[in-house]
């Protein structure tokens, strides 16, 4: 069974009803990322065309700045949903440092309160790694998918060494610093994800729908010169021991 470890349907817009058959087609199990509430209602609603669709609660670093409600609000959704994504911090696609300081508010609380109920957290971590790490660091925790990790390789290191998970994504066969990622994490630590339809677009110009998960799971299965099923088995493996770390 496939598993897409990190991705944006709502971003599927009017594809969506496309998007889902295949998820169900394939049996892919689908951790449906959100940017914000109004985004995890959606994935709710998606969820209920499919058993393999499952709903993650997060606010989205780029939509941070956005929320003006209380944190404490936040809650419910936190304690509902039973995995929660995408949270984290951006400094590299983010370009205005004013919203940093939001961000940071925004990330810390949901990590806390999600650290708190042993919740597993989906993270975006660009240009914040090391500081990403501290903050788990902090509470020695492990249940941790690192999405897409594109920094340096010594706090790659240090998230490998605190027991983290890791996603190689659509940009396998395009980038050198997947290939050097995919080099470095462990076997039994290893996810993938599409990242919602729009990540191959900036790859390569294609529309990503689901079932191109097969195709990053093929690509890394031939680097790693391992029989595609075996993988295919092992993300499974994986998925299924960080669910019950």
């Amino acid at each position: 069974m496939y598993i897409d470890s990190h991705t944006h349907l709502d971003f599927f817009e009017d594809n969506i009803e496309i998007a889902i058959d295949e998820i169900n087609k394939n049996k892919i199990i689908t951790l449906a990322n959100s940017m914000d509430i109004e985004s995890y209602i959606k994935n709710k609603e998606y969820s209920k065309q499919s058993e393999y669709i499952k709903p993650c609660f997060g606010v989205h670093p780029w939509n941070a700045s956005q929320f003006n409600g209380d944190f404490k609000d936040l809650i419910p959704y936190i304690e509902e949903s039973e995995l929660i994504g995408e949270i984290g911090l951006d400094y590299v696609w983010i370009e205005d440092t004013s919203t940093y300081e939001k961000q940071r508010e925004v990330f810390t609380f949901i990590l806390e309160e999600s650290v708190k109920r042993n919740k597993i957290v989906n993270l975006h971590t660009k240009g914040a790694e090391i500081e990403i790490y501290n903050s788990l660091k902090r509470y020695n925790y492990r249940k941790a998918i690192i999405h897409w990790y594109s920094g340096d390789m010594d706090t790659l290191d240090k998230f490998i060494s605190l027991g983290c998970y890791f996603t190689i994504s659509v940009d396998i066969g395009y980038s050198d610093i997947a290939y050097k990622v995919l080099d470095k994490i462990p076997l039994n630590k290893l996810l993938v994800e599409t990242d919602g339809p729009t990540a191959l677009k900036w790859v390569n110009g294609e529309y990503g729908y689901p079932s191109i998960i097969k195709e990053v799971v093929k690509k890394i299965a031939n680097y790693k010169n391992i029989d595609d099923k075996k993988l295919e088995d092992i993300i499974y493996e994986n998925y299924n021991k960080l669910l019950n770390l």
